[in-house]
């Protein structure tokens, strides 16, 4: 694999849903860091209060997964979410962090033959 992660499998819309909320959240974590390190006291202010709503969001989606899943309904897939996450998040410092596109090797050296 290259630099850059590729597009994730075709996701059901509950996955997209999951997803694209998560990333919201990592999308905000990220801009409460950026704050945090510019010592903008008013941004992460902002930021932290929109997080706070991503977060609830990310909530009520997942209660709602979770409610599909108690119903018979088929779980969403680990893979694909990883993969959208790693995708639509490649723009965010703490999505770049926790969901690498390509995770790194134990020991975090090079592969080396």
């Amino acid at each position: 694999m290259g630099a850059h992660s590729t597009q994730p499998p075709r996701l059901t819309d509950a996955e997209v849903r999951l997803a694209e909320q998560y990333v919201s959240v990592l999308d905000f974590v990220s801009r409460c860091a950026q704050a945090i390190d510019a010592g903008d006291w008013f941004y992460l202010h902002d930021k932290a209060g929109q997080l706070e709503e991503a977060a609830g969001r990310l909530a009520k989606i997942t209660g709602e997964t979770w409610q599909a899943i108690r119903a018979g309904k088929p779980r969403p897939s680990t893979e694909a979410i990883r993969a959208a996450v790693a995708w639509f998040g490649r723009h965010y410092r703490a999505a770049r962090l926790l969901h690498p596109a390509e995770p790194r090797r134990e020991g975090g050296g090079p592969d080396v033959a």
